[in-house]
C-alpha cells in the first residue's frame, strides 16, 4: 500500500512540473539595467547634458540598485528624456517598474509618462539617496511609448532596472529556483519508489 501512495505521489509531482508554465514574463524594455554600460535601446532628448550610465559609487549614490551599472541625470535648466517605443498587445495589461533614487535637490523635477499619459510627476523627489521602487499598471495599444523626463540642477537623479511586463492572468510563473526543487523532489521520490519496489 505504501508503495503505490509513494508511486501516486511521484506521478503527481512530475506532472506539476509538465504543466508548470514554462515561459516566464519577459521584459519588453532593451537595456533596462543599463547593463550594456551605455544608453544603447533608449532613445534620448531634450537637454541631455550632464546625463550617463556609471557604475560603482557616485555623488550621493553607493551603486546600481542591481547589477553593476545605473544612469544619472542632472540636467539643468531643462529636462532631458529616456524613451522607448514598445510592440505590445492591444488592450492587454502591462505592469511598469523602475528603481529610482534623489535627494531632494532644488530645483529638480521627475516624470514618466505612458503615451503620453502620466504615471508620475515629482518635483525635488528626496529619497534619501536610497533606491525606491515604483510600480504601475498601463493598457498596451500594440505601440506604445514609455517616456521618463528629468532635471536636476544641483547634482543627479538616478534610475536604474525598468522594466514592462504583460500581466499574467490566472496562474502565476514559477521562478526557475521552484521548478529545480520540485524537479528534485520529484528525483528523490523516484528513488525511494525503485528502491521501494526493488524489494
Amino acid at each position: 500500500m505504501r508503495t503505490k501512495t509513494l508511486l501516486a505521489l511521484a506521478v503527481l509531482a512530475l506532472w506539476v512540473c509538465v504543466a508548470a508554465p514554462t515561459s516566464f514574463a519577459q521584459n519588453l524594455i532593451t537595456n533596462g539595467s543599463f547593463e550594456t554600460g551605455d544608453f544603447t535601446g533608449w532613445s534620448t532628448g531634450g537637454n541631455f547634458e550632464f546625463t550617463q550610465v556609471i557604475s560603482g559609487p557616485f555623488d550621493e549614490y553607493s551603486g546600481a540598485q542591481d547589477g553593476e551599472f545605473y544612469a544619472t541625470m542632472g540636467p539643468v535648466g531643462a529636462d532631458g528624456t529616456l524613451s522607448q517605443t514598445l510592440a505590445t498587445t492591444a488592450g492587454a495589461q502591462y505592469n511598469i517598474s523602475f528603481w529610482f533614487a534623489s535627494v531632494g535637490d532644488d530645483p529638480s523635477d521627475f516624470s514618466v509618462t505612458w503615451d503620453g499619459t502620466p504615471l508620475l510627476s515629482l518635483t525635488n523627489p528626496n529619497t534619501g539617496a536610497n533606491w525606491t521602487e515604483y510600480t504601475f499598471s498601463a493598457t498596451g495599444t500594440g505601440s506604445d511609448t514609455l517616456t521618463f523626463s528629468f532635471r536636476d540642477d544641483p547634482a543627479y537623479l538616478a534610475l536604474d532596472n525598468v522594466s514592462v511586463t504583460e500581466q499574467t492572468s490566472g496562474t502565476s510563473v514559477p521562478e526557475p529556483s521552484s521548478l529545480l526543487l520540485l524537479g528534485t523532489g520529484v528525483l528523490g521520490l523516484g528513488g525511494i519508489v525503485r528502491r521501494k519496489l526493488g524489494r
